[in-house]
């Protein structure tokens, strides 16, 4: 099975079957304040969360789309790494995701385009679970 929001081919980040509105997301670097999605073995910045979902008066959410449909990216526990992922597509399909793996109290979930040390064995890749999924 492939990774769903890193599509068939995990080097081509660019290609994201299941969710919508990554095309373009650099790389994310260290110092970046934006939302941090993990896909595959790179993490992308998706930039500055600019919706409150719960109320609580943070912003944890980014919103993308393409010409496929919309997908809201968010970081539900407030580390900088998205956690939640939902797509809707303009043909009425819709999916869910969480991050299944983030490393707890590590910043960014424990992903990072940094170069580890090479002693110690890399971390491991994003592993997303499919939490929901149908057609309206």
């Amino acid at each position: 099975m492939t990774d769903p929001l890193a599509g068939p081919d995990p080097f081509d980040h660019h290609t994201a079957p299941d969710v919508c509105g990554l095309e373009g997301a650099p790389l994310a670097e260290p110092s970046s304040l934006g939302l941090h999605v993990p896909v595959g073995d790179e993490v992308l910045d998706l930039g500055s969360p600019e919706a409150d979902l719960d109320g609580d008066g943070f912003m944890e959410a980014v919103t993308r789309g393409d010409d496929r449909g919309l997908t809201v990216y968010t970081d539900v526990d407030g580390d900088g790494t998205v956690d939640h992922v939902s797509t809707v597509r303009f043909d009425g399909s819709y999916d869910s995701w969480r991050l299944a793996n983030p490393a707890e109290g590590v910043p960014f979930g424990g992903f990072t385009n940094e170069a580890g040390d090479p002693a110690s064995p890399p971390p491991p890749p994003a592993r997303w679970e499919r939490t929901d999924h149908g057609h309206i």
